[in-house]
């Protein structure tokens, strides 16, 4: 976003702030939907950013939803999706979650094991309805290209290759599920075009076998995603020419044979994460034994990924000041409030000497931020979240307050108790 649109948000809606671009949000589903084979739908992934207003925003864009939760659940119909456009995946669901599934009748549910399937086979029979689920497979096969692997490793996804036909069979003595599809998902953050395009046709290959060998007909088949985002030196975007031409050769060769199949692709980070930015304050600028320290006001509570929490190798993603330009550069750490050394947004970063008051701003923040953050960590308010589209400004989430903290708890009471001692 401009710069001084940016500092004219952080000026009216004060910081931390998460602020969305909306023409940046369409141009990256459009780019995506436009180099993928005629036909295929896109399915946004809720974790990557479940605001109600962004939801609605890619779903007047055209994107369906793939959900992992029944809180997910809810928003996707609250932002007005068709239960027809919902898929709902998930390794561990409940019970309450499956039931609810069941009743608002969307489109799949992506089973991760045979005992959920029979669960759901239970739920349905009992409301005298039949479900269609697809299969989650964990392929034998490992296509390099991923930053995080979900498949071809010892995962708690899916069902393993080489148990599917006897999961297939189980599956199919049920009377009140459909095998409706097929679901694989081998990994995030792939900038590789080529191992895109490899993973797929693999996908494809599997799902003809298995419907050939088990002699089963499913109507659906979710290729998954992985659609990455540059976010340090040495990556490069994603080569969507060359991805759209690598999917068009593969579809000319498997077209015919997936006549009538719906097929899917998921993606969050891609639509979303260069639609986004963070902007926290500097509030104190300090030296420690040689080292230089931004204090601000956000910190890994509410951008977790930027500290690379729950990470063995941290990187540092691209900020920047506000205002502050020049060839004149220091090394600094950008540390947040808390009381954790592990609360390190940007280390040794190369910056304009920067003062109290002074914006930052951490790029590329619009998936994987705030609810990927432990937001209750020392009980900070909530940063704002606000999208400028159209020239119009549209608070997505408004500023926490100090008693938020307090919402659902229940003081204790000793009193009684005390009086008695």
């Amino acid at each position: 976003m401009d710069k001084q649109l940016l500092a004219h948000m952080a000026n009216r809606y004060g910081t931390p702030l998460y602020a969305y671009d909306g023409s940046m949000m369409e141009a990256q589903y459009n780019k995506l939907k436009n180099h993928l084979p005629e036909g295929f739908e896109v399915f946004y992934s809720v974790k990557s950013n479940p605001l109600l207003g962004i939801c609605q925003y890619l779903r007047q864009l055209g994107s369906r939803i793939e959900v992992a939760s029944l809180g997910e659940l809810h928003i996707a119909f609250q932002a007005g999706f068709d239960a027809d456009d919902i898929i709902f995946t998930s390794p561990g669901k409940t019970r309450e979650e499956l039931e609810y599934a069941v009743r608002q009748r969307i489109y799949c549910i992506n089973v991760e094991s045979v005992e959920e399937a029979d669960r759901i086979d239970e739920i349905a029979r009992s409301l005298g309805q039949i479900v269609r689920i697809a299969i989650r497979i964990n392929p034998s096969f490992n296509i390099s290209g991923a930053g995080m692997k979900m498949t071809g490793v010892p995962t708690q996804f899916g069902i393993d290759q080489e148990h599917v036909g006897e999961a297939i069979q189980a599956i199919q003595s049920l009377s009140h599920v459909d095998l409706a599809g097929i679901h694989i998902f081998t990994g995030t953050q792939i900038l590789d075009a080529g191992n895109m395009v490899a993973n797929m046709e693999a996908i494809i290959g599997l799902f003809l076998e298995l419907t050939e060998n088990y002699s089963i007909r499913p109507d659906f088949l979710d290729l998954g995603g992985g659609f990455g985002v540059p976010y340090f030196a040495g990556e490069v975007p994603l080569d969507m020419n060359k991805l759209r031409e690598g999917l068009a050769e593969v579809w000319t060769t498997y077209k015919d044979q997936l006549n009538g199949v719906r097929i899917g692709v998921e993606s969050g980070r891609f639509l979303l994460a260069e639609s986004g930015v963070f902007l926290t304050k500097v509030l104190y600028t300090k030296e420690c034994k040689g080292s230089k320290y931004l204090v601000c006001d956000g910190g890994s509570n509410q951008h977790a990924s930027s500290a690379f929490l729950g990470r063995y190798v941290r990187n540092n993603f691209p900020m920047y000041l506000l205002g502050k330009e020049g060839d004149a550069r220091e090394e600094v750490n950008v540390v947040g409030s808390l009381c954790t050394p592990t609360d390190v947004m940007g280390q040794k970063v190369s910056l304009p000497p920067a003062e109290p008051g002074d914006i930052l701003v951490i790029d590329k923040s619009g998936a994987y931020g705030l609810t990927h953050s432990p937001v209750l960590f020392l009980g900070h308010a909530l940063p704002a979240e606000v999208l400028h589209v159209d020239g119009a400004f549209h608070v997505l989430r408004e500023r926490g307050k100090p008693e938020d903290l307090l919402r659902g708890q229940h003081p204790l009471q000793l009193e009684s108790h005390l009086q008695g001692v």
